[in-house]
């Protein structure tokens, strides 16, 4: 209770600066009208996030930023933000886009900046941002193709530092999880070991001593479809947590401590002395669920798939660039492919094939009549009505997987799975006493302590780590409920539309207007400013009781091999950020940073005026001499 309270205390403390710190601004400035407005989105399914939403938005209101908040479901989202329409790309909010939004991310474990934040990458493709930089898109393609992990690394810092400055995402935290779980059905162990990319998969859960129990109920805090259940036209990760178990790759996380991979789909790779010619050899016998066997023209209709413009996929740009084109996917025989890519990638098995976005595998034989553009629509992507593959009948999609999609009941938003039978590993993890889940649903349920009244009475066996219990785990007592806790591969960010006229473009504000050549630099004050307006230590320690870190950029995490903990995130400092609002142009009653610093470090700057002074003194007196 006390801890609440303490909670409650701080955070209606950071909601009243709106309130107090906001007119005594203006009054001292002798000001009515605020500096600028934009809108921040965040999405409704997360309670957590729109809290520490509404924190930020008192913050940035006390320096007189006009900040509204805006809710919104995914869809909305998805078709304003993260998978627009080609007109709507770099829209802002009022013209039906957005300016700034609250967004978490489940990374992989490559440092690899390339697929979401490269110039290429803007629109169908995940570069939300529409961010356009030279010196990003250099270090983002020198990362990428740099073998060497020493050179890549030093690469990957200075990215780092790069994004850290520019700010196009102003990272708010790297997350932990918890996972609440029923401890009568089901043990947590494989949560901790297994949880990448988001949940461990299915087939190696741990059902509890003695329990009779064969189905087990998975709550999360989002819908699901969402932008649907093929891996190629979604990169929702509520989406994922039902196509991941339908769906196989090539390769897969073998250990999450060491980050080594292996083969799934696949049995062996190889590399040639270019570093651009791989040999993949696949796996022989597994079965997709309606019968056929799995080949190498199953790998080659895929990624051809996944480049077609006319699928517009938003990960299809990111394969384009790494693969160039169909024509260099070489299929040897049934069960083997040499890929000829046109530079080396430096994270090709774990970043490509075994990717959580690019990795997933479909079936030629059921999707090569249907035309790109009917994709989203079909049954196969969507789990409404069904259709007919040589005598099977689907209900939604055909994988390889270890469950096979059975149902999709749009009433209670629950996706229903069932064990495979004929997946290729089923007798190895059955004689390790594994893969004994018979049916496996996924279900949404708005709101935490939904969930978890759902918990309690038996309707649900595990809870989404995004319900963002943190603060809740009290309440998690045996022997209806557990939890676990790790350190995952997240990050929370807001993420910031590069094409608005003050936080993108800069053009909209004082300096932009006054000299165009400054509009750029004007606008990285201003994102720079927010930042600092973000009390990230705060929101970590209040809202989600210590569970985070306070973070630097998106893409790498503190598990990510790469990441520099020298980069310290922005800290929360008003003043600053006033003084950084100033230098772009406004009147906030600060000095620009400038002459903050002339002020704070004069007298270091006196002595090194001094030094210089003797030194060029000493050598014009050695030169007369």
């Amino acid at each position: 209770m006390l801890q609440k309270n303490k909670k409650a205390v701080l955070i209606s403390l950071l909601l009243l600066l709106s309130a107090f710190v906001l007119p005594a601004t203006f009054m001292v400035r002798g000001q009515e009208e605020t500096l600028f407005s934009f809108t921040l989105t965040t999405p409704s399914t997360n309670p957590s996030r729109q809290e520490w939403s509404e924190v930020i938005q008192a913050s940035l209101k006390s320096v007189g930023i006009d900040a509204q908040r805006v809710i919104q479901d995914w869809d909305t989202i998805y078709d304003r933000s993260l998978d627009p329409p080609p007109e709507i790309v770099g829209k802002t909010f009022d013209d039906g886009g957005f300016d700034a939004l609250f967004v978490g991310y489940a990374l992989g474990v490559d440092a690899d900046p390339f697929p979401i934040f490269h110039s290429s990458q803007t629109p169908p493709g995940q570069n939300y941002y529409s961010w356009v930089n030279e010196e990003n898109d250099r270090l983002c393609t020198l990362i990428k193709e740099t073998v060497d992990e020493t050179e890549r690394n030093g690469y990957i810092k200075e990215w780092q530092t790069l994004v850290h400055d520019e700010s196009p995402t102003l990272a708010l935290m790297y997350t932990e999880e918890v996972v609440a779980f029923d401890p009568t059905a089901l043990q947590g162990a494989p949560f901790e070991a297994n949880h990448y990319p988001i949940w461990p998969a299915v087939e190696l859960m741990d059902l509890a001593p003695g329990t009779e129990q064969t189905t087990i109920v998975m709550a999360q805090t989002g819908p699901a479809p969402s932008e649907g259940l093929n891996p190629w036209v979604s990169t929702s990760y509520y989406d994922l947590t039902v196509f991941g178990a339908v769906f196989g790759k090539l390769m897969r996380i073998k250990n999450l401590e060491t980050l080594e991979m292996e083969p799934e789909l696949a049995t062996s790779w190889s590399v040639a002395d270019d570093d651009k010619t791989w040999t993949i050899n696949l796996r022989q016998g597994v079965k997709w669920h309606d019968g056929t066997e799995f080949t190498a023209e199953d790998v080659k209709f895929t990624y051809t798939a996944s480049m077609d413009e006319d699928l517009a996929s938003q990960t299809g740009a990111f394969v384009e660039a790494i693969i160039g084109s169909p024509d260099n996917i070489e299929i040897v025989n049934d069960y083997q492919l040499i890929f000829h890519l046109p530079e080396p990638y430096a994270y090709f098995i774990s970043g490509l094939l075994g990717a959580s976005t690019t990795g997933w595998m479909i079936p030629k034989h059921v999707l090569e009549s249907v035309p790109y553009a009917e994709w989203r629509t079909h049954t196969f992507n969507t789990g409404e009505g069904s259709y007919d593959v040589n005598g099977y009948t689907a209900f939604g999609p055909i994988g390889c997987g270890p469950y096979w999609y059975m149902a999709y009941d749009p009433i209670t938003f629950t996706n229903y799975m069932g064990k495979n039978a004929d997946y290729w590993e089923k007798d190895i993890l059955e004689a390790a006493g594994l893969f004994e889940i018979e049916e496996y649903r996924v279900t949404f349920i708005e709101g935490s302590d939904a969930a978890i009244t759902s918990l309690k009475l038996g309707d649900v066996d595990i809870l989404d780590s995004q319900y963002l219990l943190e603060t809740k785990v009290d309440s998690l007592e045996d022997p209806w409920g557990d939890y676990v806790r790790y350190e995952a591969f997240g990050v929370q960010e807001l993420g910031i539309n590069m094409e608005h006229p003050i936080l993108g473009t800069g053009v909209d504000t004082p300096l932009g207007q006054q000299d165009p050549s400054k509009a750029a630099e004007a606008a990285k004050y201003v994102r720079q400013a927010i930042s600092h307006l973000i009390p990230r230590e705060i929101i970590i320690d209040t809202i989600l009781d210590g569970f985070g870190t306070p973070a630097v950029t998106n893409t790498i995490c503190t598990l990510t091999a790469g990441y520099d903990p020298s980069i310290e995130s922005h800290t929360y400092d008003v003043e600053l950020a006033k003084s950084l609002l100033a230098a772009a142009g406004y009147d906030t009653g600060v000095a620009p940073p400038a002459d903050d610093f002339l002020s704070e470090y004069g007298l270091y700057l006196a002595v090194a005026v001094v030094v210089v002074v003797v030194a060029v003194g000493a050598v014009y007196f050695i030169r007369k001499k």
